[in-house]
């Protein structure tokens, strides 16, 4: 749900709002948008209020459960031990212990950004492999049951995320044969696919993406992206299956458990995603050895 405000806005944008938002009363706007859709309309908002002031509430998967964002507003915006509160303009007083507890709280608030900042910037470096499993082969039909990612830096696993996902459809028996998953698993264990997928997203980031057989993963994360009101992903894509057939020729089959075989490498266990990740990891960096 979003929710926003307009005061002394030109005429032109409030009329532009209601392509996406219902106006509900003067200068308030509400609808169900998604977040791509949600932020760009703010940038759009932002752009063309000119002198006049804007706030835009949303909901949000945090402890208030909403989030909102304000423009040419005197009231500002600050984070109080990870709440966000409004403060309101400070008139002039005596009261120096007023004073000073408003700057630890604006000193605190940019310590945390700065760790967030440092945050974000850790989470760039070095590059991901990420797997899927799903309930079969045709992405526009079946469903990833299980999505994983590692972050590798300095040739080093750094982090790690895996989840299972719950699907509306029973899971073939080969597949839960193929990969342990079963029915039960992802219902007791399972998260939602608008969860999952924000969570590996806010994971991987913009960094490089390395997977075996890249385009199967990218086809399926691509359509739930898609389901979601998401764009597709857009990272540098590396994949250890056409590096592999570039690099070894003396080989049966390029299989992520063949090449494992002819590296040496041994693998604990098959078809689940974050075993699959580390496993491909491993192979990528003897690839990049030759």
């Amino acid at each position: 749900m979003v929710i926003v405000t307009l005061t002394d806005c030109p005429p032109k944008l409030r009329g532009d709002l209601t392509k996406w938002l219902m106006e509900i009363n003067t200068g308030v706007y509400i609808g169900k948008i998604s977040a791509r859709v949600r932020d760009e309309l703010w940038k759009r908002i932002c752009d063309n209020v000119g002198s006049g002031r804007a706030t835009m509430v949303f909901s949000a998967k945090n402890e208030q459960g909403f989030s909102f964002y304000v423009h040419n507003t005197s009231w500002e915006p600050v984070d109080f031990e990870g709440i966000r509160l409004m403060r309101r303009p400070a008139s002039v007083t005596m009261d120096t212990g007023i004073e000073s507890a408003e700057k630890k709280l604006h000193s605190r608030a940019l310590a945390r950004k700065a760790a967030a900042a440092q945050s974000r910037k850790r989470a760039q470096e070095g590059y991901c492999v990420i797997d899927v499993e799903t309930t079969g082969l045709e992405y526009q039909r079946d469903d990833i049951i299980e999505i994983a990612a590692i972050r590798i830096v300095n040739h080093q696993l750094s982090d790690q995320i895996s989840m299972l996902i719950r699907v509306d459809r029973e899971i073939p028996p080969e597949i839960s044969h193929m990969t342990g998953i079963t029915d039960k698993m992802v219902r007791q264990e399972g998260v939602s696919l608008w969860e999952a997928m924000e969570k590996f997203r806010d994971f991987i980031g913009s960094s490089p993406i390395v997977s075996h057989n890249i385009s199967f993963d990218r086809a399926f994360i691509s359509e739930a992206s898609m389901r979601l009101g998401e764009p597709p992903l857009r990272n540098i894509c590396k994949d250890t299956l056409a590096l592999a057939k570039r690099r070894i020729d003396d080989i049966r089959d390029y299989k992520l458990e063949t090449i494992a075989e002819y590296y040496h490498i041994e693998v604990t266990q098959k078809h689940r995603a974050l075993a699959d990740c580390i496993t491909t990891f491993q192979i990528y960096e003897k690839l990049n050895e030759i």
